[in-house]
């Protein structure tokens, strides 16, 4: 199935839903970005929805613009990166699930404006919604190992590399704004006592700022690459947020955004948990 056609079956959902009255606003994509990105477009009448756009250009994660907390029912045309994000919301207590209509669509990834598909996608091996209301397929896309390996982590080894990528970093926030996992009414580098953040932001509050964000993020980065994409001075942001995520998954077996159910795995404590680092990494007993 075509983008086209996938695009026409947005149209007509999103049409129904506000016809009958099952949702009073949808958020979906529409032209006007730089470059050919799409831009956010919210709307709440069935002609509202002739603006539709879907297509590899629709890159913003719109769980963000969903995650108001509002009394009522909203639709989100949604890749699957998004509804892991909106999931994450339920499971956090900060979006109720009967106010929010998810119309999850199949997808095999987004392209920059060069045309090449971009790099958190090309690694990503979620094409398909874990969660929805409705769905859009796209019988030519399944799920499973991504396009492009992901080399073995430097980190735990190779300080240097680390140094190098926070060097470039001018504190702007701009990935702390741009990502769904960021929702604290006040940030912790924001707070005055302590203070939190310097006159000048040296390498040691650059250092600060990415590894408590990353803790923050452990279990509940959804890897849509929305920190990276916004980063002006070209930091590899998603380097360190992955080390977090993977060392997650492999010691809880855990994913974030896949059941709103599922209780966040730093949220949750179980005496059967394995016990990390000096305790040598094995079941407590």
């Amino acid at each position: 199935m075509s983008f086209d056609a996938q695009r026409e079956k947005i149209k007509e959902i999103c049409k129904d839903l506000l016809e009958k009255g099952l949702v009073e606003t949808v958020i979906g994509y529409a032209e006007g970005g730089i470059d050919g990105a799409r831009i956010p477009y919210m709307f709440g009448t069935p002609e509202g929805a002739k603006a539709l756009c879907w297509d590899q250009r629709c890159v913003v994660n719109l769980c963000t613009y969903a995650y108001e907390k509002r009394d009522r029912k909203t639709g989100v045309v949604a890749k699957p990166c998004d509804v892991r994000g909106i999931v994450n919301y339920i499971a956090e207590n900060q979006l109720n699930r009967e106010n929010v209509y998810i119309i999850g669509v199949d997808c095999d990834g987004m392209v920059g404006a060069d045309g090449e598909k971009l790099p958190w996608c090309a690694e990503c091996s979620v094409k398909k919604p874990p969660v929805y209301d409705v769905k859009v397929e796209n019988p030519d896309i399944t799920d499973g190992e991504s396009a492009k390996k992901e080399e073995p982590s430097s980190m735990p080894g190779d300080f240097a590399k680390f140094q190098t990528e926070i060097s470039k970093c001018i504190l702007c926030y701009s990935c702390r704004q741009a990502c769904c996992g960021c929702y604290c009414p006040v940030c912790f580098m924001d707070r005055g006592v302590p203070n939190w953040q310097p006159a000048e932001p040296g390498q040691g509050a650059k250092m600060m700022y990415h590894l408590g964000r990353a803790s923050h993020l452990a279990g509940r980065c959804v890897e849509c690459g929305a920190c990276e994409r916004v980063c002006a001075s070209g930091v590899d942001v998603r380097y360190i947020i992955k080390e977090a995520t993977k060392f997650i998954e492999d010691v809880y077996g855990f994913r974030a955004g896949f059941d709103t159910e599922t209780e966040p795995v730093m949220a949750a404590y179980d005496p059967g948990d394995r016990e990390i680092g000096f305790l040598g990494g094995e079941k407590h007993e």
